[in-house]
């Protein structure tokens, strides 16, 4: 008995030492709202950091505060479990088509740093780096894009986050009861949190860059037009996209938010009314109307997205994105050299390159988003037939044209948006923007996902690829080759030069020059070449930059 009695109490002393002892190597940090205990996790390279998942930086935006801008955090008694990811917010499964995924309850963040206050001298705060996820403002969430290639050499806290989707972050009565763009509202409730909370991780408030890519870049590039984001950061890094691509501005966004009201049994007549009656609605049925404007193949890209506020005390678009003046801050900003890759695989697929050639005036103006900016069908049907013998002449699209379908929605969607954004800013502000063209293509891509087959090495880089080596990536394993790696090393040094100082590096001699400040002078970039060097281009702002104008 009494040797029965000795192990189980040598029993629990262990437990209890084990769990003292784990208790004690939690890391902890108190913010504004309580108290939180994360984890740890390790870089590339084996460096261990610290990991605070699923944090909340708005109340969950559910019943009542459903349509309504961000509500502040409520304070939680305990500790708060920061070891799991948040959810993501509701949108559609991205390759799935129409799957559901997510919680309406999703306006988490999640925080890297490698050493916490306690670890540093006085004052010895780290530079903050915010992560915006892509996904055509309808599907993605934060924890998909770690820091664990960022952070394997440099001091940096890095922080993800979730905002709403679809329908349910940027539907609009176009009016004061629903103004619309709180999905972008929730960015500027996370830049706040970031702005009140960082110093808690070792981070410098003001020091904060923003980055992100497609609607990650778009949601950057409104931050940094937007009078409601003034101030909560001071560089920015725009990859693939900007506010001026055709497809981050949505049309028609209060009539199609009555469309849906209607949809789901809702009155249309009257703001109020619809607004309360889609509260009382299924969350999950209202994401998913989103798909009733995607006519072909998931096109258009946006039907929900950020749109101009006509009313409201405190508007986050006030007018639209070329009339608004940007925040002087010095900007990074970049395309693949081959962009519309991934979207002409994807329309490929099953039969598809048949069905635009027996449909081509009906798709197109979905695919390039021009259905509404073009009213009179016939002058959209004489637009399609004019853009398509300007890409491909008398040739069917097909296998062999792949590459013209490519050019074509990489010169709509991203190429002339973008580099006209840079021109933009570059023209307004004191402060540098430099651009560059990233043309190297390694082991993986985001065309393997859709055809596996039709990839391979030094095919062409195209939307999404290069930030697979800045940030990790699921399904991108690009540390598992040499010259990967290489990639690795040099994104990362742009970024954490550029990040530090305004001014990215390139490890040698070459002078990287800012997009010239006069939009008569040339478009002055850098290629990132295949064979990973740095080469100063020039391009014409004449040509195919002016023929995307004609549908615009």
């Amino acid at each position: 008995m009494k040797n029965t009695c000795g192990i189980l109490l040598n029993l629990f002393l262990f437990i209890g030492c084990f769990l003292t002892c784990s208790a004690s190597n939690t890391p902890k940090v108190q913010v504004h709202s309580g108290e939180i205990a994360g984890g740890f996790e390790y870089t590339y390279n084996g460096r261990k950091i610290y990991s605070f998942l699923g944090i909340p930086y708005a109340s969950p935006p559910v019943q009542n505060n459903r349509f309504k801008e961000p509500q502040p955090v409520q304070p939680w008694l305990g500790v708060w479990n920061a070891t799991v990811p948040g959810s993501a917010c509701l949108g559609i499964e991205f390759g799935s088509g129409s799957k559901i995924i997510g919680q309406e309850d999703c306006l988490f963040l999640n925080v890297y740093t490698p050493k916490l206050p306690q670890e540093n001298s006085a004052g010895d705060l780290m530079n903050v780096i915010v992560h915006i996820h892509g996904g055509g403002y309808y599907f993605g969430e934060g924890i998909l894009y770690g820091p664990h290639y960022l952070l394997d050499n440099n001091d940096f806290v890095y922080v993800s986050i979730n905002y709403r989707l679809g329908v349910l972050g940027f539907a609009s009565t176009g009016d004061g009861v629903l103004t619309g763009n709180n999905g972008l509202k929730d960015q500027v409730a996370a830049l706040k949190w970031i702005q009140q909370n960082i110093v808690a991780f070792g981070g410098d408030p003001n020091s904060v860059t923003i980055t992100g890519m497609s609607a990650g870049a778009s949601s950057v590039h409104n931050h940094l037009i937007s009078p409601m984001s003034k101030g909560l950061f001071n560089r920015a890094i725009i990859q693939s996209g900007s506010a001026f691509c055709h497809w981050s501005t949505a049309e028609n966004v209060a009539q199609k938010t009555k469309y849906i009201a209607n949809l789901m049994g809702c009155p249309t007549n009257n703001s109020v009314e619809i607004v309360e009656c889609l509260r009382s609605r299924p969350a999950k049925a209202i994401a998913k109307s989103y798909l009733n404007f995607m006519p072909w193949r998931n096109f258009p890209f946006t039907p929900f997205g950020p749109t101009v506020e006509v009313a409201g005390y405190e508007k986050f678009l006030p007018d639209i994105p070329e009339k608004l003046v940007p925040h002087d801050i010095p900007v990074l900003i970049s395309i693949a050299q081959d962009e519309g890759l991934i979207f002409s695989t994807f329309l490929g697929l099953e039969n598809g390159f048949n069905e635009l050639n027996n449909n081509w005036n009906e798709h197109l103006p979905h695919i390039l988003d021009y259905n509404y900016t073009i009213s009179n069908e016939n002058l959209r049907f004489k637009t399609a037939q004019d853009i398509k013998e300007f890409y491909f002449g008398d040739k069917p699209i097909s296998k062999e044209t792949k590459s013209n379908l490519s050019k074509m929605i990489s010169d709509r969607s991203f190429g002339y948006g973008t580099s006209k954004a840079a021109q933009h800013i570059a023209a307004k502000n004191t402060a540098p923007v430099y651009f560059y063209e990233f043309g190297y293509s390694g082991n993986y891509s985001y065309v393997a996902f859709f055809d596996p087959k039709s990839y391979s090495r030094g095919s062409s880089p195209t939307h999404g690829d290069e930030t697979s080596y800045v940030l990790k990536m699921d399904g991108f394993y690009v540390y598992d080759n040499e010259e990967d790696r290489k990639m690795i090393k040099t994104m990362v040094n742009i970024w954490a030069t550029f990040i530090k100082s305004g001014v990215p590096d390139t490890e040698n001699s070459e002078i990287w020059l800012p997009v010239s400040k006069n939009l008569a002078d040339p478009f002055r970039f850098t290629k990132i070449t295949q064979q990973q060097t740095f080469e100063a281009r020039e391009q014409s702002t004449t040509g195919i930059m002016n023929f995307g104008v004609a549908y615009h």
